[in-house]
């Protein structure tokens, strides 16, 4: 059966419509709090080959006061109907992920940390691709301006090169070029 692993309920924009539009999917609710953050998610899907013990925490003070859920033996139909339905009804929840024979094996709080890191990350990177389409609007409309070429250089190498990505970095990068593109403006009014 299809099961969604949900932490946090309580941050739930509407629950009670949630847990309606699972049920006409006949999808299983595993609700999970706050104090079993440590145990593997294996664990917390009930799957064979994991024990009730709780995984040393990796970072205690990360934040992790959101609500996710964790799609479970999902086919992609099903999986993409029920997402559908959430969104359209309002009860969609911002965190999410699907199951993953790696991420079975981590901590629900490992879970959830990576998956903020990821959905911060696609923010950011939404957020920059919006600025170097601004560059290549302000390019269009004055010129090249070589300090805006040399940043867009630089963050096409930082993203080439996975090794040496940070969120840190990803931030700075942004900033630098929107307050590029603000200067270019300025120059130019």
């Amino acid at each position: 059966m299809a099961e969604i692993l949900f932490y946090n309920t309580h941050l739930a924009k509407d629950f009670d419509k949630f847990k309606e539009i699972c049920d006409s999917n006949e999808v299983n609710i595993i609700e999970v709090r706050p104090e079993e953050v440590d145990h593997y998610v294996g664990y917390l899907l009930g799957l064979e080959g994991f024990s009730d013990e709780k995984k040393k925490a990796s970072d205690e003070n990360a934040n992790i006061d959101f609500d996710f859920i964790l799609f479970s033996n999902f086919d992609n139909h099903k999986m993409f109907k029920v997402m559908d339905e959430l969104r359209d009804s309002g009860a969609n929840v911002q965190h999410k992920a699907g199951t993953t024979q790696n991420n079975i094996g981590w901590s629900l709080r490992e879970l959830l940390i990576e998956n903020d890191k990821e959905a911060r990350t696609m923010g950011l990177i939404h957020k920059i691709n919006g600025q170097l389409e601004k560059a290549g609007d302000l390019k269009e409309k004055y010129g090249e301006d070589s300090r805006t070429k040399d940043l867009i250089t630089e963050i096409q190498g930082f993203f080439q090169d996975s090794s040496i990505f940070s969120l840190d970095k990803t931030k700075d990068y942004y900033l630098k070029l929107m307050d590029e593109n603000l200067r270019v403006e300025k120059e130019n009014q």
